[in-house]
């Protein structure tokens, strides 16, 4: 079972992943920039993620299985474009764009009380909007 993917979620070889995940760009379905309640920006991306992590960790997976080759994550901004954290996974494209921007909802753009330091979703129990 293939572990690396394009962009189309076709197989890719390990020399293209490589090219793939140097170029944030190309991989990328959809972004917007977001500033957070500390003053930062953050880039909230839609795009392919190029490893299926179950695979490449050889995690026996059923027939029906679709890699989770695309999801939301944070990004610095442009130029530097580092990764922060991926946010949510999909097996399907278009449902990466069209969850675009409930996942950019789980930001959360405050801060804890007793640390000061920025709250993520990650750390949370996200029910949704006004929940």
């Amino acid at each position: 079972m293939p572990f690396s993917y394009g962009p189309d979620g076709s197989p890719v070889s390990s020399s293209e992943a490589a090219h793939l995940i140097a170029d944030v760009e190309r991989r990328t379905l959809l972004k917007s920039d977001l500033r957070l309640a500390t003053g930062e920006w953050v880039t909230v991306r839609t795009l392919g993620l190029v490893f299926d992590p179950d695979a490449r960790a050889g995690v026996v997976v059923s027939l029906n299985y679709r890699p989770r080759v695309w999801g939301t994550a944070l990004y610095t901004p442009a130029p530097e474009n580092a990764l922060l954290e991926v946010l949510v996974t999909y097996d399907d494209p278009d449902q990466a764009v069209q969850e675009h921007k409930q996942a950019m909802a789980m930001v959360v753009v405050g801060t804890n009380e007793p640390t000061n330091e920025p709250s993520w979703a990650a750390e949370l129990s996200w029910t949704g909007p006004g929940q």
